[in-house]
């Protein structure tokens, strides 16, 4: 689950561009940036009164349409394959995304199956699931994928390599954890020589695409949370990184990567479920 915390009337209003008009409300005058994934961490701790809830299948489509929507020749040529592979690429999170209240548009049996809360009665974000949850949901993930395409499926373990990597190297986990985690790790190394094989890409072009694919990841991550800051991507392309400057309602990327612009939009729903206000809506981004 990605939290988007809601701390204002502008923020918990429910039309489908409400929270693209508190950005040009409250603009930051401090032009500061900050790191995209610092961005991303702040919001997914943040304690408030409501939250919007974007499912992980919902921000991995998200992630997908832009994507698509990239027009920029510092980028590769993004395959079908490779397009599908972004989008599913956190398909086996979908265990962990059930809704944490009743909802009228669901089954009983949908309401039945809660998703977890903090102590503080903050919804659980991804980043707060443990490493046996976590690493469950990268492997269904990957098979996901690797059911889509071969080359799906290795950028979507090498994706969820990486990320198993750097959690090692935070040495924030216990030892049995870390055992769950280096054996996910051999387990996918397997994997990738397998895909590897079967796709016959240079694996300098499959590095460049799961930048790509975590870029979008990213960049899908800062959308969803309702972060404000400019912030600066750690990908680059032919040497060039890219910084996101809120400009009113537009997120305008440095260099330029979406051509003319693009609007797209991700489902989200209120937590907990108001009586008077819309539970269930569509967030919209404007970029360029």
């Amino acid at each position: 689950m990605v939290l988007y915390p809601l701390n204002t009337s502008l923020d918990s209003a429910g039309s489908k561009f409400d929270h693209v008009t508190s950005v040009a409300q409250r603009q930051r005058t401090d032009r500061k940036v900050v790191s995209a994934w610092e961005a991303v961490e702040k919001k997914q701790k943040e304690n408030a009164a409501a939250w919007w809830l974007i499912a992980q299948r919902d921000h991995a489509a998200l992630a997908g349409d832009l994507a698509a929507s990239i027009s920029c020749s510092y980028f590769p040529k993004l395959e079908p394959e490779v397009l599908e592979a972004i989008t599913l690429h956190d398909a086996g999170w979908s265990q962990f995304d059930r809704p944490l209240g009743p909802v009228a548009s669901l089954t009983s049996g949908e309401n039945s199956r809660a998703a977890k809360i903090s102590d503080s009665r903050r919804p659980l974000s991804f980043l707060d699931m443990s490493p046996a949850d976590f690493v469950r949901a990268w492997s269904d993930s990957i098979e996901r994928a690797q059911q889509s395409s071969s080359i799906g499926g290795l950028l979507v373990s090498q994706h969820f390599s990486r990320l198993a990597e750097n959690r090692l190297a935070m040495r924030a986990d216990t030892p049995a954890d870390i055992d769950k985690l280096k054996a996910f790790l051999a387990s996918e190394v397997a994997r990738q020589r397998r895909l590897a094989a079967q796709g016959g890409r240079q694996a300098e072009e499959v590095q460049l695409l799961v930048d790509v694919l975590q870029f979008c990841d990213l960049l899908s991550l800062y959308l969803c949370c309702g972060a404000k800051e400019d912030v600066v991507f750690p990908q680059s392309f032919r040497d060039h990184s890219i910084v996101l400057r809120r400009d009113g309602e537009m997120c305008r990327t440095e260099p330029g990567i979406f051509g003319k612009g693009v609007s797209l939009g991700v489902s989200a729903r209120r937590h907990p479920a108001s009586r008077e206000e819309v539970n269930v809506v569509t967030l919209g981004f404007l970029l360029e």
